[in-house]
């Protein structure tokens, strides 16, 4: 079962070359040098073994990764939240084969926030963090973007690597009106078998200087990126850059956009980049709460640890005549026949 990016087919269509849009295509390449890029499976149930990703994840910790909120919700007519995902969720090891079952860990717990629909019909505050039934791979938590270090960011229009698992060829043919149909039967127009790179940039809100009135409002607290490329399925794939020679996560791919070419997806209305493409995400920063409540999830499902000294006082030593015998245990006593020392 695959989920698509349901806030792609919002936007209008960015041109990447002056081919017509139906044969235009991302060609996005295959990459393997981010250790947390994970692919996500919707299944219905243990048994079935999907071998295409339907979203794309990052592995934040051992068993906390972060992924898009619209991979699980969508909104009905009047706007109210639904939850629509798979009964049984797994994610994969890090830029492993979509085609290996093997090492898929389940999603137990999700924990989302104010994931909403705007007046103006974007949809804000799109992250979930998802909690794994163990380990998938021994690292260290990332290091995420601070509100302080986003300004850095946005200043310098720095760019961002975006790897995810979805499409990664223009699903049209020559001579087909975007958008156009999903074919899982051509290796060239479904899921990416492993993860692939996309490059985007960070831009502050004066670069689009078409963004005013409730628009501008409505994404005060999103964080907006240009010179975007992106495919269904990508989506929840962990957006990163590198601050001061560390590699940071920002936020989660592409929550939303208008106006850019996503592989035959959306409508192309011209030959050509246009004027007001946009593309914004929830930062990290906006979401500690959510990271804070997984962990404490985790915490409490390993309990407390038993103290050795209680174990030590549950001791006892019984004797019978000159024979003495030391009984251990919670409700320790001492057999028949024999006396508490």
């Amino acid at each position: 079962m695959r989920k698509v990016a349901l806030s792609l087919l919002m936007m209008s269509a960015l041109i990447l070359s002056s081919m017509p849009a139906s044969q235009a295509g991302l060609n996005a390449q295959i990459n393997l040098d981010n250790p947390r890029a994970v692919p996500i499976f919707g299944q219905g149930g243990p048994s079935e073994v999907s071998s295409m990703a339907g979203w794309s994840g990052f592995l934040y910790s051992p068993r906390i990764v972060f992924s898009a909120a619209h991979s699980h919700y969508r909104f009905d007519s009047n706007g109210d939240r639904i939850l629509v995902e798979p009964a049984y969720i797994t994610v994969g090891k890090p830029n492993s084969s979509t085609k290996d079952g093997e090492g898929r860990a389940k999603v137990i717990k999700t924990f989302v926030g104010d994931y909403k629909k705007s007046s103006t019909g974007w949809t804000l505050n799109d992250f979930i963090v998802l909690v794994l039934d163990r380990d998938l791979a021994d690292v260290s938590p990332a290091k995420l973007m601070t509100a302080e270090i986003e300004a850095e960011l946005v200043k310098a229009r720095a760019g961002v690597d975006w790897h995810g698992y979805g499409e990664y060829r223009d699903r049209c043919d020559p001579g087909q009106k975007n958008p156009c149909p999903e074919d899982r039967n051509n290796p060239n127009k479904s899921p990416s078998e492993l993860p692939r790179i996309n490059k985007s940039n960070l831009a502050p809100k004066s670069d689009f200087t078409w963004l005013q009135g409730q628009g501008l409002i409505e994404l005060a607290n999103e964080t907006l990126l240009t010179n975007l490329s992106g495919c269904p399925g990508d989506s929840g794939g962990g957006l990163t850059t590198t601050y001061k020679g560390e590699v940071i996560y920002v936020g989660q791919g592409i929550s939303t956009g208008m106006n850019f070419y996503a592989c035959g997806a959306t409508n192309a209305p011209a030959n050509e980049k246009h004027p007001r493409e946009m593309g914004f995400i929830s930062p990290v920063f906006k979401h500690l709460d959510l990271i804070k409540q997984a962990e404490e999830f985790i915490a409490q499902q390993a309990g407390p640890k038993k103290s050795t000294a209680s174990k030590t006082a549950s001791s006892i030593t019984c004797v019978k005549g000159k024979v003495s015998k030391k009984v251990s245990g919670p409700n320790a006593k001492c057999p028949k026949g024999y006396k508490k020392k």
